[in-house]
């Protein structure tokens, strides 16, 4: 029997904030732009902002990371009529279960590697558990998007997958172009000096370096550049008083509007740590710093040899320590243009999310037999 009608598409991400990163948000969209049903199952919590999604061909399903959740998941994955033609999942909880609605309705799946889980850095029992379920779940989906080659190198390794495993290389971007727009936000928002530079540094403090950062620009005075840490949750700056040249934003913003905040600064901040492999081979994987790009802004990193292409290509400065962001901000300030300028070309050229995406969508296309939108 034919089947009519456009393609029915899962998304599996037990992340609450699935609309917050592009890396889910970017092929949610893509696939209903093209004209796909989209079901996105994903969990809620009082937390976080439920995901918003304007295009009525996304549907978002709560889904509960217990037991009975898992098993209404799994019904509804392996009786979904009609079927899916992909059903994309991040591991762990997700991958798992879509995987096995798979061995039932014979959709293929799609692995989205969000995070790197490495065996030497498990602790538990139950981790190691998880882990190896991971990787038997991996090896059966039909195809893998990884958010930096390196990251796909290492994941092929990781996961023990086979040479001829298709994985599709996608940063964690938007669509382009780069572009700044005009823009005062957190001038107006924090009372900032309009002719002061702006360094900021959006999501989560969970990275020492951040931290560093944060306790240093307290002493700043008004000649050093304003620091702003834009959290992407309600209660993640509720705690933190803004002293010296740091400035945390009380705004917890929808990902409709960060680029007009991330616009009003001048510089933007990607700082990690090296003690995990995720970190260590962060990238292209880094939301925040494609975020910056996005905007045309030049970039400060942490001295990692994954970024070692933003100060081969001209886009920003790399550092080792807190101490030598002021030095890598005055470096950038006094040839500003033309680190914006290579900004905006590598964007172009390396993490324009409608040229990186595409191969996926061949893909789901050639597994489905007809194209998206097919009557």
């Amino acid at each position: 029997m034919t089947v009519r009608g456009p393609l029915h598409i899962a998304f599996v991400i037990e992340h609450p904030y699935v609309d917050a990163l592009a890396c889910f948000r970017e092929p949610i969209k893509a696939f209903a732009a093209r004209g796909a049903r989209v079901d996105v199952y994903t969990r809620l919590t009082a937390t976080h902002p439920a995901p918003a999604f304007s295009n009525p061909r996304i549907r978002v399903i709560p889904v509960d990371i217990t037991y009975p959740g898992a098993v209404t998941l799994l019904a509804r994955l392996a009786m979904h009529r009609p079927r899916y033609a992909a059903v994309l999942a991040a591991p762990q909880w997700g991958l798992h279960w879509a995987s096995t609605a798979s061995s039932f309705s014979a959709a293929p799946v799609g692995y989205i590697s969000d995070e790197l889980i490495v065996d030497g850095e498990l602790t538990t029992a139950a981790q190691r558990r998880w882990k190896m379920r991971e990787r038997r779940d991996h090896q059966r989906c039909a195809f893998s998007i990884a958010l930096s080659q390196d990251r796909a190198d290492f994941l092929r390794g990781l996961n023990r997958l086979p040479g001829d495993h298709p994985i599709h290389v996608v940063p964690n971007s938007s669509p382009g172009p780069a572009e700044r727009h005009q823009s005062h936000f957190y001038q107006e928002l924090l009372g900032i000096a309009p002719n002061r530079s702006v360094i900021v540094h959006a999501g989560g403090m969970g990275w020492q370096p951040a931290e560093a950062l944060a306790t240093a620009a307290a002493s700043w005075d008004d000649t050093m550049p304003a620091v702003v840490f834009q959290g992407r949750l309600p209660t993640q700056m509720q705690a933190r008083d803004s002293r010296g040249a740091v400035w945390f934003s009380p705004a917890t913003l929808p990902a409709s509007l960060l680029d007009y905040a991330i616009s009003s600064a001048h510089i933007g901040l990607a700082l990690y740590d090296d003690r995990k492999a995720n970190d260590r081979l962060m990238g292209t994987a880094s939301g925040k710093l494609c975020l910056y790009m996005k905007n045309a802004l030049p970039v400060i990193t942490t001295r990692l040899a994954c970024f070692d292409w933003v100060e081969r290509e001209g886009c920003g400065v790399r550092v080792r320590t807190t101490d030598e962001i002021p030095d890598a901000a005055r470096t950038i300030c006094a040839d500003y243009d033309r680190y914006a300028e290579a900004v905006r070309e590598y964007y172009a050229r390396h993490l324009d999310f409608t040229q990186t995406f595409e191969p996926v969508i061949q893909a789901v296309e050639s597994l489905a037999g007809r194209t998206i939108a097919a009557a």
